[in-house]
C-alpha cells in the first residue's frame, strides 16, 4: 500500500514516500499522510527545513498512482499534496534518487532545490498520455532551466537524464547512486545554520517578484528588511560578524 515516513534529523523534517512497488508513486491513501507531515513541519519553529525524498534507490516519484486514477469511487485530493512545498515558508529541498516523472517531476520543481543522484531520470509524459503538464510545470521548467531545452522536454515527453538536469541548471547538484538524501541532508543542515527569518524571506521575495512583479516585490523587500532588522536573529548575526564568530540562531 505504501506509507510516508517523518524523520526528524535536527532541524530538518525528512519525508520519504515509501512504496518501491510502484516507484513510490503517492497513492490516495497515502496523500493526506504526505501533506500532513508538510503542513506540520511548516508549522514547527523547530523544523527550518525540510527534505523529501523518495525509499530505495530506484525511484523519487512517479506521480500519482495510475492504477488508481480515472477509478470509480477514487478521489484525489485537490489541490495536490504534491503541489504543496510551493506553499511552504520554510525552504524544501528534493532528493531525487532515481526515476522523477508526472506530477513527481511537479513535486520536485515545486521544492526550492533540487539534489540528484546519477541514476535519476527526469520524464513529463504529457504529450505523449495525451494530457497536460499540471501544478505549473510549463513554467516552471522554463524557468528552472533553459526554456528552449524545458519545450524540447515537454513537446518529446522524452527523458532527461540527471547529468543534462545538472548541465543545464534543473538540479543544484549531481551525486552518486545512493547519495542524494546524504547530499540533500548536508545542505539542509548548512541552510538550517542561517537566519530562519532571512532565509523564509528571500524564498518569500522570489515568489512575489514570480508571481506579482517589480512593483510588489519592491515594497515587500522594504517592510521585510524593516521586519528583520528588529529581530533577535539580526542582532546575533551583527554580534557574530564583529566579534569574528559563527552566529547561533537558536
Amino acid at each position: 500500500m505504501g506509507q510516508i515516513i517523518a524523520e526528524r534529523i535536527g532541524k530538518v523534517m525528512v519525508v520519504t514516500i515509501a512504496n518501491e512497488a510502484k516507484r513510490n508513486a503517492l497513492n490516495v491513501a497515502m496523500e493526506k499522510p504526505f501533506c500532513d507531515c508538510l503542513v506540520e513541519a511548516d508549522n514547527d519553529d523547530s523544523i527550518r527545513v525540510v527534505v523529501i525524498t523518495g525509499a530505495g534507490d530506484i525511484a523519487f516519484c512517479s506521480g500519482h498512482d495510475l492504477s488508481e486514477v480515472g477509478q470509480p469511487g477514487i478521489q484525489l485530493m485537490k489541490p495536490d499534496p504534491m503541489g504543496h512545498p510551493d506553499l511552504m515558508k520554510k525552504p524544501i529541498i528534493a532528493a531525487v534518487n532515481g526515476h522523477c516523472h508526472a506530477a513527481g517531476l511537479m513535486m520536485a520543481l515545486c521544492c526550492d532545490l533540487r539534489i540528484a543522484s546519477e541514476n535519476a531520470v527526469f520524464g513529463q509524459p504529457a504529450a505523449r498520455t495525451g494530457g497536460l503538464p499540471m501544478g505549473g510545470q510549463i513554467w516552471r521548467l522554463s524557468s528552472a532551466m533553459p526554456k528552449v531545452r524545458a519545450t524540447e522536454m515537454m513537446f518529446t515527453a522524452e527523458h532527461l537524464s540527471a547529468q543534462d538536469a545538472y548541465d543545464w541548471g534543473l538540479v543544484n547538484k549531481l551525486v552518486a547512486r545512493g547519495r542524494a538524501r546524504e547530499a540533500a541532508l548536508e545542505l539542509a543542515e548548512k541552510i538550517a545554520a542561517k537566519s530562519s527569518a532571512t532565509v523564509q524571506a528571500i524564498k518569500a521575495g522570489q515568489k512575489i517578484y514570480e508571481r506579482e512583479g517589480l512593483a510588489a516585490f519592491n515594497k515587500f523587500q522594504s517592510d521585510a528588511y524593516e521586519t528583520l532588522k528588529m529581530k533577535p536573529e539580526r542582532t546575533e548575526g551583527i554580534a557574530a560578524f564583529t566579534e569574528k564568530r559563527t552566529p547561533q540562531f537558536g
